[in-house]
């Protein structure tokens, strides 16, 4: 091939359509002479041999001695970098019909411009003819620039091409890639990609101060297309990666009804698997607004494809944390619909999320087939009451579970309802608020509204090794309208030889959101509502109306104050004093702080 992407010897003008190419024609020296031009560094150079058109139906034969130059002042540069591209047209005087276009936009026959591209790419500049009705392109030239990326990199306002400079820094292909990709103030629109990879040693975050906190809502990604199952946005194979302090939106603000194009996946993590591959030792999720994913919002599976057990096990649950995340309106009627999945062998930490209106809040599979079993702590979590909702044959909708794990086998009308559900789940200090909701029944032949209780927890089978449900904090009235477990068989309470474990310290019948304390812990000069579980403190930002974990503490709205103790504008929760008389003696700072004694570290 010649340096015009042409083979050699082959320098023919694009004729327009109808018109027929003379035979015959041979290269001029002059013709050569312009061709060998193109191999100089960084110009390309375009001269097409003469054509004599058969009366007036093509471009006249001045346009013959046209030549177009395309030069670029780099071919290399480091992101966000500048380079400079120059063009410039020579035609015989008279000849009209010309213009020129240089990636898609017309463009005066010289001149430069200056760009800050986002990756590496081709500039392309076409000669166009147009006269008698027609349009033709006689010349195209091309330069390459190639972008390298700095260890630390941000995608802000200022970006040029937001969009493209993200893709860029995260294909795989890159020589140098980057360890900390930051995102500020922008909106990208990533419809159409999928299974965008991080690789070892990636984290995609927000830069320090544009992260989603209880002021800002933080930079958002987001898609628009509807997808099957197998097409997550982001896949993590690798380990130390990191995603962390921005919104990820899917396509489906409603419920998703579609089994094969209506199960959409925002992130995925299945590590690499091999005979050499240590166990995973940090992948983090974490302060993410995570919604509108019918499939899943974070899927954890193990490396199926290596031996057992795999790189994530209950030893090392922390490996893979998911942390201080917003799950919801992640819905499905009858496939997933899931905040967190954990599958495949997988293990993760899932440890103060919020979940609101989601099908299942977490979600286990039981196993890999091949005996590598999945397992989670779900520790210190808020379940709001929305969700839940399931249906089935015929439409029959009902009320559904929130944690969740499967067993590994099925009956006539189930799957994974029963066998051996999972290996290590331990459930604690979670509050679940969650109770179920209204459902249509059909009572003779008419539609009717009823109450359909949902489970906050079930297990659907018997685990490898346990289930304990410890310290949570349930608005259900009981232990049996709140926990549910199936045996080998596949019916609640039926043939269980490995029960979960529910410690007396769970609390049943609870409502911590019927009395919400009210204090400016955002620092904006606005009341936030606080809430305390009795096993953890939550507070709902004014601006945002999303709830965030402060604390795990135990001492209930009651026992508590509010105050700005230490003069930083935010508010502080105060140990009320148990006499009436007596000054407070402890707080913790803007309620995320150990107790501290006022007087030591504040006025």
């Amino acid at each position: 091939m010649s340096p015009l992407g042409r083979p050699k010897g082959e320098y023919r003008r694009a004729q327009p359509e109808g018109v027929p190419m003379k035979a015959g024609r041979t290269m001029t020296p002059m013709r050569r002479l312009l061709a060998a031009l193109a191999l100089s560094a960084g110009t390309a150079v375009h001269a097409l041999p003469p054509v004599t058109p058969d009366g007036p139906s093509g471009p006249p034969p001045c346009t013959d001695a046209a030549v177009v130059k395309l030069t670029s002042s780099a071919s290399e540069v480091v992101f966000p970098n500048p380079r400079t591209v120059t063009w410039s047209l020579s035609a015989p005087a008279g000849c009209k019909g010309l213009s020129l276009e240089l990636d898609g936009a017309v463009v005066p026959a010289t001149g430069t411009r200056t760009d800050r591209p986002p990756r590496s790419e081709q500039s392309t500049l076409k000669l166009m003819w147009t006269g008698l009705g027609q349009r033709a392109l006689l010349r195209t030239a091309r330069v390459n620039v190639t972008v390298r990326y700095p260890t630390r990199m941000t995608i802000d306002a200022t970006t040029q091409r937001p969009v493209q400079a993200l893709l860029g820094v995260l294909d795989a292909s890159n020589a140098n890639p980057t360890q900390v990709i930051e995102l500020c103030n922008v909106d990208l629109d990533l419809t159409g990609q999928a299974n965008l990879m991080l690789t070892d040693n990636r984290s995609l975050v927000a830069a320090p101060g544009c992260e989603r906190g209880a002021r800002s809502l933080g930079p958002r990604i987001f898609v628009t297309d509807r997808r099957g199952p197998g097409k997550s946005l982001f896949l993590i194979r690798s380990d130390k990666v990191k995603i962390a302090g921005f919104r990820l939106e899917g396509p489906t603000a409603g419920i998703g009804d579609d089994d094969d194009h209506n199960v959409e996946g925002a992130i995925r993590i299945w590590p690499f698997g091999s005979a050499t591959s240590a166990p995973i030792t940090s992948i983090v999720v974490s302060n993410m607004e995570i919604s509108k994913w019918s499939g899943i919002g974070v899927e954890v599976g193990d490396a199926g494809d290596g031996p057992l057990p795999g790189r994530l096990t209950h030893p090392n649950v922390g490996a893979v944390r998911i942390s201080g995340n917003y799950f919801h309106h992640n819905r499905h009627r009858g496939k997933e619909g899931y905040g967190v999945l954990v599958t495949g062998g997988g293990y993760a930490l899932i440890e103060h999320n919020v979940f609101e209106e989601n099908r299942h809040a977490i979600a286990g599979g039981s196993w890999d087939g091949r005996g590598d079993f999945s397992g989670y702590t779900v520790r210190e979590n808020l379940v709001l009451p929305g969700g839940g909702l399931h249906c089935g044959f015929l439409n029959i909708c009902w009320q559904t579970h929130q944690i969740d794990m499967h067993g590994d086998r099925g009956h006539f009308d189930s799957d994974w309802c029963c066998g051996r559900a999972g290996e290590t789940l331990i459930i604690e200090r979670n509050t679940v608020l969650y109770t179920g909701g209204w459902r249509t029944v059909m009572v003779n032949g008419q539609p009717q509204q009823v109450w359909s209780d949902g489970l906050a927890i079930k297990v659907r089978g018997n685990p490898v090794d346990k289930a304990v449900v410890a310290g949570n904090v349930f608005r259900h009235a009981s232990r049996d309208d709140a926990i549910g477990q199936n045996g080998s068989l596949g019916i609640i309470g039926d043939n269980i030889s490995n029960p979960i474990d529910v410690r007396p310290d769970n609390v049943f019948g609870a409502d911590p959101m019927a009395t919400l304390g009210s204090c400016d812990f955002a620092g904006d000069g606005k009341a936030d509502s606080f809430m305390a579980t009795g096993v953890t403190w939550w507070a709902r930002s004014a601006t945002t109306q999303q709830w965030r974990f402060l604390n795990a503490q135990p001492q209930k709205l009651a026992q508590l104050m509010f105050a700005d103790v230490n003069g930083d504008g935010r508010c502080d929760v105060v140990l009320k004093p148990q006499a009436p008389a007596t000054q407070p003696a402890f707080y913790s700072s803007r309620g995320t702080g150990a107790w501290t004694m006022i007087g030591v570290n504040a006025p």
